[in-house]
């Protein structure tokens, strides 16, 4: 709803006001601005910014603050005449005019965009807006056909800002393949996706040159890449299989799965501590994009120790397995059988009931080998070793697997893999808690399939390869924190991970998704800031580099796209995201339809020629956006336009993840800064309490043993003898 000055400005009706009231109702429409951006009502928003643009208001920044506000309602012609405003007024600085280049790029003025970007090059005083002012630069030479002239300012841009390495290596990617110089292309899109992998535009770029070069083997690997992202890829999965007919020889070596010979843990071993407790945990290996374990045909297993082969149904069904013995497992379509055959091919049994593999050993391992996936498409098929037993679950297609493990063995794994070797030992064991919440919240809250599985081996909850990928540091941490975990109303806490909050997390009830309201905002930041009031302040906090203070900037590996990020993603690439769901004919315009009140983008509303669609929640604006490929949603937009329609679609983002929850660049900079892992985890998750599961409260109102009105300890072992 308006505020009542910006009715009477509506209106026509405003009249002066005494300074006094002038203040109060600049306040009043500064909040009414933000909440109408927040909700997506940007006529409002527009109104209120006018209302104190009349009033003289020097901050904060009606002028710039209404150019965004015309820029998200899709009227560009009117937010180049505001920015024009903006970047004349004393003081504006390179950021100004980098959004006045911008605002004239998206009317299709290249000229007079390259003038503008060259002012705030010279007018920037940091090296992020330097590298934005060269991007800008080199982007308006590509859109006007000037392919040689872009290169030199895309160079500078890699140079001057680490945040615009990718992007600026994709574009001149695309200048040098508009050159006609293939190689040069190759390059820096080999460049773009080593510096940040989540770049899907360089990715589908890099497999589509290969591919035309005749790399069939790298085409057909860079497109596997790019299906793992977007499985719905139509034109992805049409190239991968076109390339794949040229592969010959061993599939999997020219994929460059990972492979192990025999099982590297030892049996016996004391090095590496071993966690004591017992809680069993079932792990669905090889998880699937369906949320289930990949379907195999065949497989070889071996084990670190002696073991034994049992069945729910049928009891032991053999009992002198040898450590080190490779046996295989295949799936017989004909007849529906899963056999089990020993190094000499003899057919040990034959089973269409589940059976599982257990190792005799407390530190058994099983090592399964050369696995046959129907579809590898977003599956790891490597070889993995993992602790305790390996249950195979038959079904008509082949089988799966799944790893019946103590959750304290599981997690070693997950929690070397998920942070970097040389972690901070704090961050390690604050790391392990949270990873041990997410099992007992999983394994309390799984979904009864016929594999009966907690949680998969893949990102969909926490990632893990098994032994391979095992640190020390991270076995220690786990043991040092057996048992504890966080606890919301008496049970396990949903607690959700991410790599990087952006500066600040998200509030848990602002994603509308139910059972998160104990997960609340944070700042990540050991120096206070205050949160953004208007549109300008969150714009700089995405173009420009992060503020000084963030816990991230303190970790020992910096991970630059992870905290700052731009994508380019042409329209075309959009459209036919939008068609899997609705043809909505050429796109017009892409705009935000809310925001939570961090800045995260609630929706996106996608206007074509033909109708509208909303995208609402993280996984839709996603599945648009970039599947499994865009960072974060604490991004802002600016549109480059082709006459009415949309021609890309520029992005500068924050953060890598939902930004709900623990935030593990962060995690790593408070460990590195000497801060104890639970301060760490109450920072993060302030409503949450830590138990031990080992160690359980007793209920509330139950007497200590021995006291109440029965004090004589029963022995109901003794009681049954005598009976």
């Amino acid at each position: 709803m308006r505020s009542f000055p910006a009715l009477l400005l509506a209106a026509g009706l405003l009249v002066p006001a005494p300074p006094a009231r002038a203040a109060a109702d600049a306040a009043e429409a500064v909040a009414t601005a933000r909440d109408a951006f927040l909700a997506g009502r940007y006529e409002d928003a527009e109104s209120a910014w006018r209302y104190l643009s009349e009033l003289g208001v020097a901050s904060p920044e009606p002028e710039v603050n209404l150019a965004l506000t015309l820029r998200d309602r899709g009227q560009h012609e009117a937010a180049t005449a505001q920015w024009l405003k903006a970047s004349l007024l004393e003081g504006a600085d390179g950021f100004s005019w980098n959004q006045r280049a911008w605002s004239y790029l998206a009317t299709g003025r290249q000229r007079e965009a390259r003038d503008a970007f060259t002012q705030a090059l010279d007018r920037s005083s940091t090296t992020a807006t330097q590298a934005e002012a060269n991007v800008g630069l080199g982007l308006s030479y590509i859109l006007d056909a000037k392919p040689k002239a872009a290169e030199a300012p895309l160079r500078r841009a890699g140079i001057s800002g680490p945040y615009a390495i990718s992007i600026s290596a994709q574009l001149t990617a695309e200048a040098a393949k508009m050159s006609r110089d293939r190689q040069a292309a190759l390059t820096y899109l080999r460049q773009a996706v080593d510096v940040d992998p989540a770049n899907n535009e360089a990715l589908r770029g890099l497999a589509k040159a290969l591919a035309e070069a005749g790399d069939n083997r790298a085409a057909w690997r860079a497109y596997k890449k790019v299906l793992s992202l977007d499985p719905h890829d139509a034109e992805a999965r049409k190239a991968y299989d076109k390339a794949g007919r040229f592969i010959t020889g061993d599939v999997d070596a020219a994929a460059g799965v990972r492979r192990i010979s025999r099982p590297v843990l030892d049996a016996e071993g004391t090095l590496t501590p071993l966690p004591s407790g017992t809680r069993p945990i079932r792990v669905g290996l090889f998880g699937a994009p369906d949320g289930r374990p990949a379907v195999l045909t065949r497989a070889y297993v071996m084990t670190n120790s002696p073991f034994k082969v049992t069945s729910l149904s049928h009891g032991t069904l053999r009992d002198n397995g040898r450590a080190l013995d490779q046996w295989e497992v295949g799936f017989r379509p004909e007849n529906g059988l899963v056999e089990v055959r020993d190094a000499s091919r003899n057919i040990l049994f034959t089973s269409k009931t589940p059976f599982t593999v257990v190792p005799d050993a407390k530190r058994g391992s099983v090592l399964i080998k050369a696995a046959a996936v129907t579809d590898q498409i977003g599956v790891d098929p490597g070889d993995r070793e993992v602790r305790g037993a390996v249950e195979v679950v038959p079904n008509p297609w082949g089988f799966r697997l799944v790893q019946v493990a103590p959750v304290e063995q599981y997690l070693i794994g997950v929690v070397s893999l998920v942070l970097p070797i040389d972690s901070p030992p704090q961050a390690l064991r604050a790391q392990a808690v949270v990873s041990r919440t997410a099992a007992y919240w999983a394994s309390e809250n799984r979904e009864e399939t016929l594999e009966r599985c907690d949680l998969l081996d893949d990102d969909s909850t926490q990632r893990t390869i098994g032994v391979s990928g095992e640190m020390t540091s991270a076995a220690e941490a786990v043991v040092d924190t057996e048992g504890l975990y966080l606890s919301y109303k008496g049970r396990a806490a949903r607690v959700m991970q991410h790599g990087d909050s952006g500066g600040t997390t998200e509030d848990g009830s602002a994603t509308g998704e139910p059972g998160l309201e104990h997960l609340v905002s944070v700042q990540d930041s050991a120096k206070p800031s205050i949160p953004w009031r208007t549109p300008v302040e969150l714009e700089r906090y995405a173009h420009e580099a992060p503020p000084e203070g963030l816990y991230s900037e303190s970790a020992a590996v910096p991970t630059p796209n992870s905290t700052r990020w731009m994508r380019v993603i042409p329209a075309r690439d959009l459209r036919l995201r939008v068609e899997r769901r609705k043809d909505l004919g050429t796109i017009r315009r892409v705009s935000v339809a809310g925001r939570t009140a961090t800045g995260r983008v609630r929706a996106l509303e996608v206007i074509g020629a033909d109708g509208t669609a909303l995208y609402t929640g993280r996984k839709e604006i996603d599945e648009l956006l970039g599947p499994n490929s865009l960072r974060s949603t604490l991004f802002v937009m600016q549109p480059l336009m082709d006459g009415k329609n949309l021609s890309r679609l520029v992005i500068w983002g924050a953060g890598t993840g939902s930004g709900l929850g623990f935030p593990r660049g962060g995690a790593l900079g408070q460990g590195a800064l000497g801060v104890p892992w639970r301060e760490i985890v109450r920072h993060y998750f302030p409503r949450l309490e830590l138990k031990d599961f080992n160690r359980p409260d007793a209920p509330k109102g139950a007497p200590p043993a021995g006291v109440g009105p029965y004090k004589r300890k029963l022995d109901f072992h003794k009681q049954k003898k005598n009976q």
